[in-house]
């Protein structure tokens, strides 16, 4: 790697990756497991995301106040997420001679960090406040349509199986879940193999590696979890609501996050809902009204991924809707993709990625998330490159893989639709 990409991994499997940011302010650090709540049990659902609220509760040697203290004084910041195959926590601090002001700001982004993930206390007085907090935003999704449909699509796409799962779990799992679970199942997924430390911004890669060895060198090597993979399904759920919209979502199996085609899937997506300039944008919105919001989205994992389109519309006019998304469907798996939707789809991708990267948290989280998931860190012009290479007969490809069967259909209104 360059001298401002470095790698090292420890003798447990730990990677630490860094990257330094010209002209930064600002030093990003985060840890990355690679388990989360598709490695759930059916009856623990939502254990994962439990942990992840309990991290920041505080540890054997101070409290959440303590810490969030420490943070404030800096004018720092903490945070964490929960996906289906990752578990993410961050910290930003300010660094460099411009945070002269506040000191080594380094015990606080990284040891403070690192001690809150590596040694959390998990008292059950603070699982009984957490398991509060997530019962109201399970309440909360339940309330939201637009919520509530994009998780009764994946339960019915990938019925019985983790990957449909919500992220936060169901009520009674939630109510279910003990302080010894949690502990199980830190123990089970926490190890060296599943761990990455990956920091951007203000960063000493050697100093960094000297604080992993520090808080994660005794983590045993361990083994990733063992996965099962889904059967997709074509189902249709209704859930009856008095809402005035009729809440619409259709989605299909798609590509994984290993398959060649990722790089044509995330163009076919851009084209097809994906922003203003896109078909179901400009077709449903611009032209005919149909919609207020309607685009598209896709989830990738190991081995499989998800197209979805999201649409809320008046219940007499859903008939239209459907037709028009059948219709551009249809086009693009019989004509193929137009040369100016395909370039500017692709000046897109590559452009929005450049943006972002003049942050130091994005390049720590790309840092952090290739790390994780591939074991290995591409070089920014390399994942450009492959979305350049993208052509017609790739995105065509993609498409007819992903449209060849019906989709998945989840609504949230007062009827069903047609």
């Amino acid at each position: 790697m360059s001298d401002r990409l470095r790698r090292t991994v420890l003798p447990n499997g730990v990677r630490v990756v860094s990257e330094t940011v010209t002209g930064a302010r600002s030093l990003a650090v985060g840890v990355w497991f690679g388990a989360a709540s598709r490695d759930e049990p059916a009856e623990q659902a939502g254990l994962s995301h439990l942990v992840e609220h309990l991290i920041f509760k505080g540890t054997g040697r101070r409290d959440a106040r303590s810490l969030a203290l420490a943070f404030d004084a800096v004018g720092g910041e903490m945070n964490a997420y929960t996906a289906k195959e990752l578990t993410a926590f961050h910290a930003r601090v300010p660094a460099g001679p411009a945070a002269a002001a506040v000191g080594d700001t380094w015990p606080i982004g990284v040891d403070l960090l690192l001690e809150a993930v590596t040694e959390p206390s998990l008292r059950p007085e603070d699982l009984e406040a957490e398991r509060t907090v997530i019962l109201e935003e399970l309440a909360g999704a339940e309330d939201d349509p637009a919520d509530l449909v994009d998780t009764r699509l994946f339960e019915v796409l990938f019925p019985g199986h983790p990957l449909g799962w919500e992220v936060i779990g169901r009520e009674e799992t939630v109510q279910a879940v003990t302080v010894e679970d949690l502990r199980a199942f830190r123990a089970a997924h926490v190890n060296g193999t599943t761990t990455v430390l990956a920091a951007a911004g203000v960063v000493d890669h050697d100093r960094l590696v000297e604080a992993a060895e520090r808080w994660l060198g005794s983590l045993p090597v361990g083994v990733a979890p063992a996965r099962s993979a889904p059967q997709p399904n074509e189902g249709t759920v209704h859930v009856r609501r008095s809402t005035e919209q009729l809440h619409l979502a259709l989605g299909w199996p798609t590509v994984g996050l290993h398959d060649d085609d990722r790089h044509a899937l995330a163009v076919l997506d851009h084209l097809l809902g994906d922003g203003p300039a896109s078909r179901l944008f400009q077709e449903v919105r611009e032209r005919r009204g149909l919609a207020y919001s309607v685009g598209s989205a896709y989830s990738s994992y190991d081995e499989i991924g998800a197209l979805t389109i999201y649409a809320g519309t008046a219940p007499e006019r859903v008939g239209e809707l459907l037709d028009v998304v059948d219709a551009e469907i249809a086009d693009l798996t019989e004509h193929g993709v137009r040369d100016d939707e395909l370039e500017a789809a692709k000046g897109f991708l590559v452009g929005s990625t450049l943006l972002g990267l003049e942050e130091p948290w994005t390049v720590m989280s790309r840092l952090g998330t290739l790390e994780t998931i591939y074991g290995r860190v591409a070089s920014v012009e390399e994942q450009l490159d492959r979305v350049r290479a993208v052509t017609s007969a790739d995105v065509d490809r993609v498409a007819r893989r992903t449209f060849a069967a019906p989709p998945a259909r989840a609504s949230v209104g007062r009827k069903r639709p047609r």
